[in-house]
């Protein structure tokens, strides 16, 4: 009778764990264009739920170099496999201007039923924002 609740113990615990995805990662895309101009964006997801995001560009058009940074901050949670994120106004700052509440994202990566060769990054791929060049934006974590 014990090795039997043992048994059944340890498989609720196996189902649990197997259903917990890790969020957490460095996220990031880098483009480098053909004129010089360089577009560089992080978002690091921490395993405490904050979250902290750079965007880097260099643009150069007639007047010269601009280099312009971005960043935000504030948490994320998992609700349904999609990643909310909020920032509180506690979040906001001179250099933190960027508010992320109600953007939205989606983990994609490979399916553990595709047997093939084919290579899927794992990404974060963001479906909805109020910061209107973060919607459809893709990242990729980093390894």
């Amino acid at each position: 009778m014990k090795s039997i609740v043992l048994l059944i113990f340890t498989v609720l615990c196996f189902n649990l764990s197997a259903q917990t995805e890790d969020y957490s990662g460095n996220y990031f895309l880098h483009i480098d264009g053909k004129d010089g101009s360089i577009l560089d964006y992080t978002l690091h997801l921490n395993t405490d739920n904050t979250f902290q995001f750079t965007s880097f560009q260099k643009l150069i058009d007639i007047r010269g170099e601009h280099d312009k940074y971005n960043y935000g901050k504030g948490t994320w949670k998992v609700e349904n496999k999609i990643i909310k994120f909020t920032t509180e106004a506690t979040d906001l700052d001179k250099k933190h201007t960027m508010n992320f509440s109600g953007s939205t994202a989606r983990l994609i990566k490979k399916s553990p039923r595709d047997t093939s060769d084919k290579v899927v990054p794992t990404a974060l791929q963001f479906y909805k924002s109020e910061i209107f060049w973060i919607a459809n934006l893709k990242l990729i974590l980093k390894e």
